[in-house]
């Protein structure tokens, strides 16, 4: 008697760490530094992002932080323009 609880209470954790429910996941984006031609730029205030990510495991869900480099070249006139910017993102599943 004693096995078949002990088993029934370790099917019954099993299920609630790996259920499936809604998830969300929050990003606070922060432009890191920016350039234009090599001058600096003013920075952008943090931007806040949220993701809902909709019956998933929390193993399962994919909630990254991590930076990003982002390269565009335009003209203005008769000049070529390079900008570059780096943003970090900090995520947090709940």
């Amino acid at each position: 008697m004693k096995k078949i609880t002990i088993l029934a209470f370790v099917a019954m954790a099993i299920s609630f760490v790996s259920c499936k429910k809604d998830r969300t996941c929050t990003c606070t984006i922060t432009q890191t530094s920016s350039t234009d031609n090599g001058m600096p730029q003013t920075l952008n205030a943090p931007v806040t992002e949220v993701v809902k990510l909709t019956k998933v495991t929390k193993k399962g869900a994919a909630c990254n932080s991590g930076e990003r480099t982002t390269t565009d070249s335009y003209i203005s006139g008769n000049t070529n323009h390079t900008t570059v910017s780096v943003e970090k993102s900090d995520c947090k599943l709940s």
